[in-house]
């Protein structure tokens, strides 16, 4: 998941060039930089909050699979069992107790199959819900960092600001992205951290 989300970032932040007004700059006049906004999303303590958000929808998806994996070993184990029973009892049971134990197991196989597609169909949902999700994540830090990019631009009077990947070759003099993460998490650290919830504590003894 989080391999998409980086490969979004590179090319939705800045693909191929994100224009910065500069005051009516010419384009002959023009200063141009770079960002690598997949060190940008995997460096800040921005991006890696994001990034956070995405691993743990991608965790809950996991999670899921792998409980329906294991009550369908279990399904598969009372059915191997029943069919061992028949298998060496078959001959000294009656002829009515060898068909109940038969309709017995082709009930349960149609449990296991009904339990397999219920279970593909529930974990489809989840993956779309995650990637719809994971575009909203995707959009919210757009949203937050492209005002951080537009405003060390500025401070250093950059017009045009480029993704690192559709540049050949650059000066690291033109490179933003360390400075575009040092503002990051300084804007991150001067958030007040949000009130944690439930009752005040009581006064102590």
């Amino acid at each position: 998941m989080k391999k998409t989300f980086l490969a979004m970032l590179a090319f939705a932040v800045a693909a191929p060039g994100l224009a910065l007004a500069q005051g009516g700059a010419s384009p002959a006049t023009a200063k141009i930089a770079v960002i690598d906004m997949a060190r940008v999303s995997a460096e800040s303590e921005l991006g890696k909050s994001y990034a956070t958000k995405l691993e743990g929808l991608q965790n809950n998806i996991n999670t899921a699979a792998q409980q329906k994996q294991a009550e369908l070993q279990q399904m598969d184990a009372s059915i191997q069992a029943l069919q061992e029973e028949l298998r060496k009892q078959g001959a000294v049971l009656s002829e009515e107790a060898r068909d109940s134990k038969q309709q017995e197991i082709v009930r349960k196989g149609r449990d296991r199959q009904a339990f397999l597609e219920d279970g593909q169909a529930e974990i489809n949902r989840m993956r779309e819900r995650a990637q719809q999700q994971a575009q909203s994540i995707n959009n919210e830090f757009q949203v937050k960092i492209r005002p951080i990019i537009e405003a060390v631009a500025k401070e250093q009077g950059y017009d045009i600001v480029l993704d690192s990947q559709v540049t050949f070759l650059v000066s690291r003099d033109f490179d933003l992205t360390r400075d575009v993460i040092a503002k990051a998490d300084q804007d991150s650290a001067a958030v007040p951290a949000a009130p944690a919830s439930g009752p005040a504590p009581g006064p102590q003894p």
